[in-house]
């Protein structure tokens, strides 16, 4: 557990929420409660940057699905930088064709910008 970290940043229109090591059952309610928190925030759009995270277990992914069932379909959460082990797990579970997702943390933001959506 160490080597987890979630930070959240601001970068217009969304709340960045970076994650970077393992999201397993340890990690999984210091990540919940972040996210929680963030959820109770008005009109919030939230993208979950994956960038450095390596493992994510099914409690983890609970939370990002969690949030986008509360937020609503569309454009209210997204995802970037999935690793091609994340990628594949998004992709089994049917995620890809449900939820935005963005190669990396730039592309999102780019896109988010100039309304288009992700490739």
């Amino acid at each position: 557990m160490s080597d987890f970290r979630v930070t959240v940043e601001t970068h217009p229109p969304f709340t960045v929420v970076s994650v970077s090591g393992e999201i397993d059952i340890i990690t999984e309610p210091a990540f919940r409660a972040q996210v929680d928190e963030l959820l109770d925030r008005p009109a919030v759009r939230l993208l979950f940057d994956l960038t450095d995270l390596r493992f994510l277990d099914s409690a983890g992914l609970r939370v990002i699905l969690d949030a986008y069932g509360r937020l609503g379909r569309g454009d209210r959460v997204a995802v970037c930088g999935l690793l091609p082990n994340i990628r594949r797990l998004f992709h089994i579970l049917g995620l890809t064709g449900r939820l935005p997702i963005y190669p990396t943390l730039h592309e999102a933001l780019t896109s988010a910008s100039t309304s288009h959506p992700p490739a």
